[in-house]
């Protein structure tokens, strides 16, 4: 950088350089004059060359100034005649859009004729179709209700079945009951009977022993009276004999002797008399004693086969009641859970029933929205990929046999029940996607417009704002300064796309 003479630094520097000089001691002293000369010449041509500069400045900006005012003038000129030409143009858009309007509105107003032509058949294959629904779930209904009934009456041939044989095992086990309850009471009055014999025969016996002992005591009795009367006779003889003879030796005795008699014979019978009972009721008590232990040993053994066949019918009682009442709640089990089957038939087929009407609603209002194509073709006809496979126009690599196996695996029918169903649905959700895709473009569209229209209208408006910024509208070496990108429109878009052309439609979009 080298310093100027209008620079501050500069005229610092020069006075450091002269006290330099005046510093230094004169060596050459004419040299040093005429390099002081020329240095004060270049010192002039400096500041010389300073004022030019300056004055060129303020020339320039002068121009500036004139030039900017000029170039407003000129823009507001431009602005003029491009709205003139602008206008025209737009007004010719104007008739164009106008005359396209009205073919347009021609050809909706044939299009709505034809689509109320359509709406009108729609509605008579409505009703059919209707009619046809409201005879198939009738039908249905009344196979339903048939088949319920055809379980009811299986149910109650069942119930009536288990409840005959119920009814008749327990009259064959009341049966059985009443003959060994019968058998118990003719064991039990035999044994009564047996008792009550055995009794009297043993009461017979004894009265019988009772009275021939008793016979043959007094057949004793009446011997032993007749000998003890000879022999008391014969005593009396001999002791009157004696008796005279002691009475007549003894007579003061002879009272005292009579009175000990007597006391002797009274006491000998009563004491015979009661041996004679002490041996009889000991008798008695051995004879009822053995009886007693005979008829208790035999009565144990009765009491404890009675038991026994008590306790087994007890038992045999308590488990057939146990399979009764396993049997009842098994068969209680089993009617709640046909109950509940049922009802939840009934509940899973009404819900059927709504979501089919639902369903036929749904299709009756998307039936409206569907094409001419639609509505003659309404499945779209899939691709034979096993046929291109075969050919070699599909390539899958290390998956092939996988594949192959799966393309030739048919299934079962059931399975393509709902081909149809998943062909429509296909179809309605390529068609969501292509409007999706659509309304992005159109969104896209729509905002590069809006720009477009925000610069044309920045260009035709005059503020600070928009003379700070170039001019859109201003026309430079053929050149316009709008921000426009030129949009590739595709062709007359079809709402409704085929599944075999969506790839095709999705890289348009894209």
């Amino acid at each position: 950088h080298r310093p100027r003479p209008g620079d501050p630094h500069f005229a610092g520097r020069l006075l450091s350089f002269e006290g330099l000089a005046a510093a230094m001691p004169p060596r050459n002293v004419a040299g040093n004059v005429a390099r002081a000369g020329a240095m004060e010449d270049y010192d002039t041509q400096q500041v010389l060359q300073l004022s030019r500069r300056q004055m060129l400045r303020r020339d320039a900006d002068l121009e500036m100034k004139n030039t900017k005012y000029n170039m407003s003038k000129l823009q507001e000129s431009w602005l003029k005649i491009m709205r003139s030409a602008k206008t025209k143009t737009l007004k010719k858009q104007v008739e164009i859009i106008s005359q396209n309007h009205e073919r347009d509105v021609d050809r909706r107003d044939a299009i709505l004729q034809m689509l109320d032509r359509d709406l009108d058949e729609a509605e008579e294959q409505h009703q059919v179709a209707v009619r046809s629904h409201l005879l198939n779930v009738d039908r249905l209904l009344e196979i339903q209700q048939s088949r319920l009934l055809a379980l009811e009456d299986d149910f109650n041939k069942d119930v009536q079945t288990l409840q005959k044989e119920f009814e008749l095992e327990r009259a064959q086990i009341q049966e059985k009951h009443a003959l060994e309850k019968r058998e118990l009471t003719l064991i039990i009055e035999q044994v009564d009977r047996d008792e009550k014999n055995r009794e009297q025969a043993d009461s017979t016996d004894y009265l019988s022993q009772l009275e021939m002992i008793r016979n043959r005591n007094i057949e004793e009795d009446h011997q032993m009276k007749s000998g003890l009367e000879q022999k008391i006779e014969d005593t009396r003889t001999k002791c009157k004999e004696k008796l005279q003879h002691y009475q007549n030796t003894t007579e003061s005795s002879t009272a005292d002797y009579k009175e000990d008699l007597q006391r002797d014979a009274l006491l000998s019978k009563q004491v015979e008399r009661k041996l004679r009972q002490v041996t009889r009721m000991h008798d008695q008590i051995q004879h009822w004693k053995l009886k007693i232990s005979q008829n208790k040993s035999d009565c144990e053994e009765r009491n404890a086969q009675l038991r026994t066949e008590k306790d087994h019918i007890a038992k045999h009682f308590q488990e057939l009641k146990a399979k009764m009442n396993h049997f009842r709640s098994e068969e209680k089990k089993r009617l709640a859970d046909l109950t509940q089957n049922a009802r939840n038939c009934i509940k899973s087929l009404k819900d059927q029933l709504s979501l089919a009407e639902k369903i036929l609603k749904t299709s009756q209002l998307c039936r409206k929205f569907e094409t001419e194509r639609e509505k003659v073709l309404p499945y779209y006809l899939s691709r034979d990929l096993l046929a291109e496979f075969e050919e070699g126009q599909m390539d899958f690599g290390d998956d092939e046999e996988d594949i192959k196996k799966e393309l030739t695996d048919v299934g079962i029918d059931e399975w393509t029940y709902l081909d149809n169903f998943f062909k429509r649905y296909n179809k309605v959700k390529l068609d969501h996607l292509a409007i999706e895709q659509e309304g992005k473009r159109l969104h896209k569209e729509n905002l590069q417009l809006r720009s477009i229209l925000k610069q044309f209208l920045d260009g035709v408006s005059v503020n600070e704002d928009v003379l700070s910024q170039p001019n859109p509208l201003l026309v430079i070496n053929g050149k316009v300064n709008l921000n426009h990108v030129p949009h590739k429109r595709i062709g007359e878009k079809k709402v409704y796309v085929e599944a075999a052309h969506h790839m095709a439609n999705m890289a348009h979009y894209s």
